[in-house]
């Protein structure tokens, strides 16, 4: 085999059994986590790693969630006013956040004895939003009420739940290097035909 098809199928094989074309998962465990309607709260930011800098998240899941929600003033919170943030970057590096609702029927109060329960995994495809990992590699997440009672006290809290974030995973730059010389060497041999 001539030295051309070598490092073809070197960069073949180096792109396609490495994570280089793969997504990315972050996990975020809801599980214990109070919010409100009258603040956001950061339940903390999570990380992929500095070698996935910047890169765009393409969709959220979320299963298994369980909520209460609160009455503190004679009208209760319902489960559909329960607010999902995900704090990264757009392209150029600015602050960007992206909110969402994952219980938008549940237009109810959800008890501590009966709780609020999604059995479905749910998905979201937001590559359209432009949203980012950080410079770390991380993103935050938040977590708020879409109604404010007034009274100054939480609004639910969240039982369990597991929110998961898929990103395209960056290409290590290994792989990339032996794409450039693959293409490089393929180039030239068809110059010469």
């Amino acid at each position: 085999m001539s030295p051309k098809n070598w490092l073809t199928v070197a960069a073949i094989i180096g792109c396609g059994s490495t994570a280089a074309m793969a997504d990315g998962s972050i996990e975020i465990d809801l599980g214990g986590n109070l919010f409100s309607g009258y603040e956001i709260s950061s339940i903390g930011d999570y990380y992929a790693g500095e070698a996935h800098a910047g890169a765009k998240i393409i969709s959220i899941d979320w299963s298994g969630l369980e909520l209460v929600t609160f009455n503190n003033v004679g009208v209760p919170y319902y489960g559909s006013e329960a607010l999902i943030g995900i704090e990264g970057e757009d392209e150029f590096g600015s602050d960007n956040t992206y909110w969402f609702f994952p219980l938008p029927d549940a237009n109810y109060q959800g008890t501590p004895d009966n709780p609020i329960v999604q059995d479905d995994p749910m998905s979201m495809n937001v590559e359209s939003f432009g949203l980012h990992l950080d410079p770390m590699g991380g993103i935050g997440a938040l977590l708020t009420a879409a109604w404010n009672d007034g009274s100054g006290l939480d609004a639910g809290q969240w039982i369990n739940g597991i929110v998961t974030i898929h990103y395209e995973k960056i290409p290590a730059p290994g792989a990339l290097a032996l794409l450039a010389l693959a293409g490089v060497a393929g180039s030239r041999g068809r110059r010469r035909h």
